[in-house]
């Protein structure tokens, strides 16, 4: 093989690795760097909060409801955790969902963390999570597969294709707890 011949198949693969780019990585990447705010809850000190595009209490007077996230496998304590909820009005793959929060790793005990957050009020939903190891706040890639972990809500999704909103949507009827199995390629 000449040197042209090589030249064009390795453009050829870089081209392609950008083109055939699983679908639900897109809507992982976070890119906006909005201004944090902390939980209502006073006990809480390592989560911090982005601003959530909807209002999460969407029900005056209504019942609000705790969700307990318990991520597991995650292989090491290097950068952060991007949560992404997703809801109805705003359904996976939509780039923001209705809220957004990063937890730093260094609360990650044994390739486990665990928190709990309040104010959620009664419907479905459904929570991503990437496992952003160098705090680019995009899901990186090596050709076609992600560097990075992800995780769904109670979902250990076993393909490469993007997930439906509704494979790991729950509904939030009462205080819940949800189980998050890393995945890492």
């Amino acid at each position: 093989m000449n040197r042209l011949q090589v030249t064009i198949k390795l453009t050829i693969l870089f081209v392609a690795s950008f083109l055939f780019i699983p679908f639900w990585a897109w809507a992982q990447t976070d890119s906006l760097g909005i201004g944090t705010f902390r939980s209502h809850n006073p006990h809480d000190k390592r989560s911090a909060f982005l601003e959530p595009t909807t209002n999460l209490h969407r029900e005056e007077g209504g019942k609000l409801y705790s969700i307990t996230i318990t991520v597991t496998n995650i292989r090491n304590q290097d950068g952060v955790i991007r949560f992404k909820f997703y809801d109805d009005s705003t359904p996976f793959p939509h780039d923001l969902g209705f809220l957004r929060i990063v937890v730093q790793k260094n609360e990650v005990k044994n390739g486990t963390f665990t928190a709990t957050y309040f104010g959620f009020p009664p419907g479905y939903m459904a929570i991503a999570l990437h496992d952003d190891e160098n705090c680019n706040k995009k899901l990186d890639f090596s050709w076609f597969l992600p560097k990075e972990g992800y995780a769904f809500s109670d979902y250990y999704y076993p393909r490469l294709q993007r997930p439906d909103y509704s494979d790991f949507r729950f509904l939030l009827k009462e205080n819940k707890v949800v189980v998050m199995r890393m995945k890492y390629h």
